[in-house]
């Protein structure tokens, strides 16, 4: 299991990560979201080893991971950048990765690009920024890891690619049982990949929850007010967001049940359906709400 315990990191004494835990285990995929500049690059860089905290802990299997080359051969690393040698082939670099790596398995890295068609002759200074990332999931994945770390791994892909890598992530974990921790912002592709979620603002876990219980915490109520919503309906503190297009509303509530829905209908609503909102949905609510809250804190003080 990966673990992550209590984690500080600070650039320049400005703290970046504050007291962050969480854990993966083998056969889960984690997704990591937040705003930019919520730390998760500073996470992801210290959870493989990069970087070494500045308190707290993180461990593979009971392994630290910093500065510890049994532990970081458990881990496969896809960063948002290519790391590789420029003037060299794809050739060339896999032939390195042989070296480095001993559970390497180079007939793995060609099945890959069977369906990614990367040219191993050319130099990795002539590929896109897309096959760059093609090449960096394929040879991270061909080392037979017992883990992967994933930043942004779909940046530069396009929609076919993205279906393609994501076949391929989802196939490691069902057949190696391997355990994923991801962060990106195309948060429709995480809402249908990952079993739990961390969301981090500001350097700190704001929410970690299962997907399920991500999913649950706001419901969209398509409402039908007929002559407009009065004034009570907009204070109702349950609602998170509300509009409206003539009589019928779209009003996103947290924790909706029965209480909810008969002081709607006490002010008006003649007809009532709930839905899931998704993943991507909840983010933006999220964060129009805390702008909304600051913008008021402001105004008060």
């Amino acid at each position: 299991m990966l673990k992550i315990e209590n984690l500080y990191m600070k650039y320049n004494k400005t703290p970046v990560v504050k007291g962050i835990s969480l854990t993966v285990a083998p056969g889960e995929i984690h997704g990591l979201i937040g705003e930019n500049s919520a730390g998760k690059t500073t996470l992801i860089k210290c959870a493989v080893g990069i970087y070494m905290p500045d308190e707290g802990t993180i461990t593979y299997d009971d392994l630290p991971i910093y500065d510890n080359p049994v532990a970081k051969c458990k881990v496969g690393y896809v960063a948002d950048s290519c790391p590789y040698i420029e003037g060299y082939s794809i050739k060339k670099t896999v032939k390195m990765y042989e070296c480095f790596y001993d559970k390497f398995d180079k007939e793995r890295f060609n099945h890959f690009n069977a369906v990614f068609q990367l040219p191993v002759n050319k130099s990795i200074s002539s590929l896109s920024k897309g096959q760059k990332m093609k090449l960096t999931f394929m040879l991270e994945v061909a080392k037979n890891p017992e883990y992967l770390v994933l930043d942004e791994p779909t940046s530069g892909l396009d929609p076919v690619a993205k279906k393609q890598f994501f076949d391929f992530l989802i196939q490691e974990v069902e057949e190696r049982n391997i355990g994923v921790l991801i962060s990106s912002h195309n948060l429709a592709s995480l809402e249908s990949l990952c079993d739990s979620i961390t969301m981090v603002h500001e350097g700190q876990v704001e929410r970690q929850l299962s997907m399920e219980e991500m999913k649950s915490e706001l419901t969209r109520l398509n409402v039908v007010i007929e002559g407009g919503a009065p004034k009570a309906v907009y204070e109702m503190p349950e609602i998170m967001k509300i509009s409206n297009v003539g009589s019928i509303y779209t009003i996103v509530v947290k924790d909706y049940n029965e209480s909810i829905a008969e002081k709607l209908c006490k002010n008006g609503a003649s007809f009532m359906e709930a839905m899931d909102v998704s993943l991507e949905e909840l983010f933006v609510i999220l964060e129009e709400n805390r702008e909304k809250n600051v913008d008021k804190n402001q105004y008060m003080a």
